[in-house]
């Protein structure tokens, strides 16, 4: 998904958060009586009650189908909050007020030529909206620093093997981890379509073409969706490498395809190009 896609679905689950709020307002007596400046019949309160409830419930299957189920869920929470406390402070401001209230008069305990504490009000009042300002900013931020899942950025590959298509992408775009004695890896995820993945019994990764059936590399990890390895890369690792794709089909049949080194990971391919460089020179 790409970054103005993912802003326009951040944005919608704010929208239509704040339409479902607006909604459950105009359900209860008080705010509907607020909002419209007189009291809805009881069969448009249920209506708007319906709605409300239809509308945060579309924002947030929009939340999880654009961002995913961890992340949308989360970051639908926040952008619940932040559309139920616009709301807070744009009552107050709404033209159509309620008609004040007749109260008892109370003593005060103040004398009578006390001075009424609207200094005290307004600071308040101010502190409140730059308490939303700010979270709205650090919400922001976290947002633009949540990246895109693997499988829904711009650059993934896709193609098929044997009958089945898939998408595949490397699981970050930096350089390889360095592990244990030196030892670059790297982690891919790989996912087939719905259909496909029933008919499918397991999938393996490795650098260069297998030599044999025992040899066809690491096998990916969990279904469907969420299908994923880390491999190591040798050495000999170069642009042009091939990273092997092998499928072994429910009815036993094996399916293979070749991917290469500077499509699939293009950063790695250049960094192992700059570590023989530097050995070279030394």
């Amino acid at each position: 998904m790409s970054i103005s896609l993912q802003t326009g679905a951040h944005l919608g689950v704010l929208a239509v958060s704040g339409a479902g709020f607006f909604a459950l307002a105009l359900a209860t007596e008080r705010h509907a009586e607020h909002l419209l400046g007189r009291l809805p019949a009881p069969r448009w309160r249920m209506l708007a009650r319906t709605a409300g409830w239809l509308l945060l419930a579309v924002s947030l299957a929009w939340a999880i189908e654009a961002l995913g189920t961890g992340i949308g869920i989360a970051l639908w929470l926040g952008w619940l909050s932040i559309a139920a406390l616009a709301w807070v402070f744009t009552f107050p401001l709404w033209p159509w007020q309620p008609p004040a209230r007749a109260h008892p008069l109370r003593k005060s305990k103040a004398p009578p030529d006390a001075p009424v504490a609207v200094k005290g009000v307004r600071t308040r009042r101010c502190i409140a909206v730059s308490l939303l300002a700010l979270s709205v900013v650090g919400f922001a931020l976290a947002l633009a620093r949540v990246e895109v899942q693997p499988l829904k950025r711009p650059d993934v590959m896709q193609g098929t093997v044997g009958p089945w298509p898939f998408t595949f992408a490397e699981a970050d775009r930096r350089v390889p981890e360095i592990m244990e004695m030196d030892v670059p890896m790297k982690e891919y995820h790989l996912r087939f379509c719905e259909v496909c993945d029933s008919e499918i019994r397991q999938a393996y990764l490795k650098v260069h073409k297998p030599r044999s059936a025992r040899a066809v590399g690491m096998a990916f990890m969990g279904q469907s969706w969420t299908r994923r390895v880390e491999i190591p890369l040798p050495s000999t690792t170069e642009a042009n490498s091939e990273l092997w794709l092998t499928v072994v089909g429910k009815d036993g049949a094996v399916h293979q395809t070749a991917l290469r080194m500077h499509h699939a990971s293009p950063a790695t391919a250049v960094w192992f190009d700059e570590q023989r460089r530097i050995h070279a020179l030394h």
